[in-house]
């Protein structure tokens, strides 16, 4: 490389350096700017990269949309992707799947489809399994009774709050909190709702967890007309998704039961990634901008 290229690739290390500097010092400064950490054991890893998880030797009727983001099908699942509401993925989502799923139909929207292995659709069932299991063992911070309805308000306590409740039955519900305070309910037979939920106090979507543990016999995540949902729903023992206008900022995750995902339903938004996420992103931008001078120096040389 010219002592030039040498000075220009410096020049860009520290100016890069400097922005990650100063996205560390307003984060420190601003600490409600991101949602706080995802506390321990029940934080979703790689399953945080897509929007809807279905896996499992099961059923998946798709013809709704859009979903804004990426999904994951496989481990035997059969999936039958129709037109719908101009479903299709948004944002650049794409369906990733393994060898075992067996995708049928179309997609009014076509598509773009990548295969994987089976020990990422394994990993990703794992990782669900696990969370949902911990989540269970929590005891509860809060009573609700054994069914919430009507117009609801649960107010959180600054960090983690676990609610636990058998239905959640067309609530009007409204989490109030703030950005540090995590929502999760471990709800034992159902959610069915035609309201809408409400988030005030700067409570946000990935810091909601519902923990779906009913079994197949029941749809232990239901919608209709009316629903404006928030939070990641989690299902591992083989409930049901049955949607129907289901309006969701969030992600659905769904390990061995059968999904229906029709009538208009769609996945406007899934939460923002959190602070920790964001420097990675940074520091990944600044390993790329560096190596690559230095590809192009070397391109250089080896002419």
């Amino acid at each position: 490389m010219t002592a030039l290229q040498t000075l220009t690739m410096k020049a860009n290390f520290t100016a890069l350096v400097r922005s990650l500097v100063l996205l560390g010092a307003l984060l420190i400064a601003f600490p409600n700017a991101a949602p706080a950490a995802i506390p321990a054991g029940l934080d979703l890893g790689m399953d945080n990269n897509f929007a809807f998880i279905d896996l499992g030797a099961t059923t998946l009727g798709w013809n709704s949309g859009p979903i804004a983001g990426n999904v994951l099908f496989g481990l035997g699942l059969h999936a039958n992707l129709s037109g719908g509401n101009n479903g299709g993925l948004t944002n650049g989502g794409v369906l990733f799947h393994d060898s075992s799923a067996i995708i049928s139909g179309s997609l009014q929207n076509p598509v773009t489809e990548t295969l994987v292995p089976t020990t990422t659709t394994q990993d990703a069932a794992t990782i669900a399994q696990n969370v949902s299991n911990f989540a269970s063992s929590l005891a509860a911070t809060q009573s609700v009774g054994t069914t919430i309805s009507g117009t609801t308000t649960i107010t959180g306590n600054g960090g983690l709050n676990v609610i636990d409740v058998a239905n959640i039955t067309n609530a009007k519900l409204t989490l109030s909190g703030n950005a540090n305070d995590f929502f999760l309910f471990n709800v034992s037979n159902a959610v069915m709702t035609n309201q809408p939920m409400t988030l005030s106090g700067g409570v946000s979507p990935s810091n909601i967890l519902f923990n779906l543990t009913g079994t197949g016999t029941v749809a232990v995540f239901q919608t209709s007309g009316g629903d404006v949902s928030f939070g990641t729903y989690l299902a591992t023992n083989g409930g049901k998704f049955q949607f129907s206008n289901l309006n969701l900022t969030g992600r659905l995750i769904n390990v061995g039961g059968d999904v229906q995902f029709v009538s208009g339903s769609m996945i406007p938004a899934v939460p923002e990634p959190g602070t920790f996420a964001l420097i990675g992103i940074g520091a990944i931008a600044l390993v790329c901008a560096v190596r690559e001078p230095r590809r192009r120096g070397l391109r250089r040389y080896s002419r």
